[in-house]
């Protein structure tokens, strides 16, 4: 919410709370306030556009119009009629948000950001039922940026303005002002110039989720010197268009009460690890390539991390290819087994609250074995966390609704503290695992409240 939008909810409470105490006694106060909201109003629609939160208010605006010059309206009804519509017009303000702030980036660099999209001619893609699909990989670069970054910022999600009608469960009408948000990174910028290339980190997301839902991530990280690719899976992110400009969602190609739902998992992680060895295929072809981006990847210094299935993800790559030099989980669940040998390779796992370990045991699992493989490495949970803080889905909603949802459904009310501390774990990890600096983990943990060091 901006500070218009602020504004304007101000001083309809104010000029409709004054109206209802003053009703059929117009003066200047009053006249005055209207005239001023009516203004805002007017303001809003041309410059930001239509807002379908503004419905309510809109309407209040005419009502409270029609009882200032109106001398016959009954008193008591039109105290109610006032009462309901601004209970109405305030409803929409405290759910979703029509242009949602991420979180600005932290580190020393502007950020710019590219988009591949890409076709592997060696696979068939599984999920759909045309046999001659073949498998679309998507890859948002996110880098610190050189030159003049004033620019175009990237759209935050694919295939605004033609979306499906419902994204995942979401009425895609929800989105329709998502061009508007600030993605933090221009698009196409140069790289900045160092005289070094810049380490890699492939970023994974969450099982269903779209990379867009992990923006204030990736443009943070970028933001501290380190390019990030963060993958779409097509067929499972919940939105993502095509090299053919087809929008693909979610196919779950799973029943309800089927049995093998580990087994269904299971294929959705392998196909993602194809995904990221056609990835790392695609860089080694391109960074000899004239294309100053891809010339200026450090493919001797490449990391991975992911959340949820992603993190998992990201791990079992790392065991199958020895490419990646570091892994990052954040609160991801293993499906199925690893390598019975592979080199030790620094890993961090970063979870959120897992205090009630009855409920994790398949997690836990999946993470020793993880351990195991490697040959140790580190852990920290944030314990004000939940799952879903490590997103920009809290950020979605507005702070009464994601106060809500965060006790009944889960989702995280501390988003941008979790975002802070997680981007900088990660940041001070991969300058140890790819640059060779010295580790600040401690550093971290004293910085921020409530990242709790455990062991694997």
């Amino acid at each position: 919410m901006n500070g218009l939008d602020v504004l304007i909810l101000i001083l309809l409470i104010m000029t409709s709370a004054y109206s209802i105490h003053r009703l059929n006694r117009a003066n200047k106060v009053l006249a005055i306030s209207i005239s001023l909201l009516s203004l805002l109003l007017a303001f809003q629609l041309f410059w930001k556009g239509f807002y379908w939160q503004y419905l309510p208010a809109y309407l209040q605006m005419c009502v409270l119009i029609t009882v200032f010059v109106s001398k016959t309206l009954r008193k008591k009804l039109m105290r109610i009629v006032l009462v309901v519509l601004l209970v109405a017009a305030l409803i929409p303000w405290s759910i979703f948000l029509p242009v949602p702030t991420l979180i600005a980036p932290s580190g020393d660099y502007a950020v710019g950001t590219q988009i591949f999209r890409w076709v592997d001619s060696t696979r068939v893609e599984q999920i759909t039922k045309d046999s001659s699909d073949l498998r679309n990989v998507i890859v948002q670069a996110w880098y610190p940026a050189g030159g003049k970054t004033g620019g175009t910022h990237a759209p935050y999600l694919d295939g605004l303005h033609r979306l499906p009608p419902n994204v995942n469960v979401l009425p895609s009408f929800l989105m329709d002002h998502y061009d508007q948000i600030n993605t933090y990174g221009i698009l196409n910028a140069p790289t900045a110039k160092t005289g070094n290339k810049w380490p890699v980190i492939l970023f994974l997301p969450g099982y269903g989720a779209a990379r867009a839902f992990y923006t204030s991530f990736a443009a943070g990280l970028a933001s501290h010197g380190y390019v990030v690719l963060c993958l779409d899976h097509p067929y499972e992110s919940a939105i993502t268009q095509l090299v053919n400009g087809k929008l693909a969602t979610t196919i779950e190609n799973f029943q309800p009460g089927a049995p093998d739902r580990l087994g269904f998992m299971k294929n959705r992680l392998d196909i993602r690890v194809a995904d990221v060895q056609f990835v790392l295929n695609q860089l080694e072809h391109r960074n000899s390539s004239i294309d100053s981006f891809f010339a200026s990847l450090d493919l001797n210094r490449i990391g991975i991390a992911g959340h949820s299935l992603g993190g998992a993800t990201g791990a079992a790559a790392m065991a199958y290819d020895s490419r990646i030099k570091a892994a990052v989980n954040i609160d991801g669940t293993l499906y199925g087994g690893l390598p019975e040998s592979t080199i030790p390779r620094p890993f961090l796992l970063v979870e959120s609250n897992k205090s009630d370990t009855a409920r994790f045991a398949r997690y836990e699992a999946g993470n020793q074995l993880l351990f195991k493989t490697f040959g140790g490495g580190y852990r920290y949970e944030l314990s004000n966390a939940d799952h879903y803080s490590f997103t920009d889905v809290p950020l979605l909603l507005s702070p009464p609704a994601r106060l809500l949802a965060a006790h009944i459904f889960g989702l995280g009310q501390v988003s941008r503290r979790t975002h802070l501390s997680t981007v900088s774990l990660l940041d001070v990890f991969f300058d140890h695992s790819l640059n060779g600096n010295p580790l600040q983990m401690d550093t971290i943990v004293s910085r921020y409240r409530g990242i709790v060091r455990k062991s694997g």
